[in-house]
């Protein structure tokens, strides 16, 4: 069973404005942006089972309400969401003076492998993800 869903178990589960839990000392925090539950679900289990507080958005424009408030290490987006704005919406972080110090990582199903260099930012690829839990990791560890 993942840590995730043991917190499910003892708790209601999390809707979109409810932070979860961070272990004591988390030295950053992962916005995850999905408007699918099972995506979502899954990006939010990999940082709590990594250690890292977790906030979601299910839309871009509610991801940019938290970025306005808050300084998350790394932004998660899903680039399937309905709205098809994902990948625009992790290229306007990038080019953003005020966030740019934000890490960006994007997920797809799409087989376009060029995504992520015209995002410039890593882009995984569902249902695996192959190599995202690692990244996060690496990541937070070189800070």
């Amino acid at each position: 069973m993942h840590l995730y869903h043991q917190y499910v178990l003892l708790r209601s589960p999390p809707t979109p404005d409810v932070a979860l839990p961070a272990t004591t000392g988390t030295p950053a925090a992962v916005l995850v942006v999905s408007d699918d539950p099972e995506v979502r679900d899954f990006l939010m289990e990999i940082a709590i089972e990594e250690g890292y507080g977790v906030r979601c958005a299910v839309s871009e424009s509610e991801a940019a309400t938290i970025l306005r408030h808050e300084r998350p290490g790394l932004v998660i987006g899903d680039l399937d969401m309905a709205s098809r704005t994902g990948e625009k919406f992790l290229r306007a972080i990038g080019r953003s003076e005020a966030d740019r110090e934000i890490a960006r990582f994007g997920v797809t199903s799409s087989n376009n492998a060029m995504i992520g260099v015209s995002m410039d930012a890593p882009v995984f690829f569902k249902p695996e993800l192959d190599g995202l839990r690692e990244a996060v990791a690496r990541l937070f560890r070189g800070r």
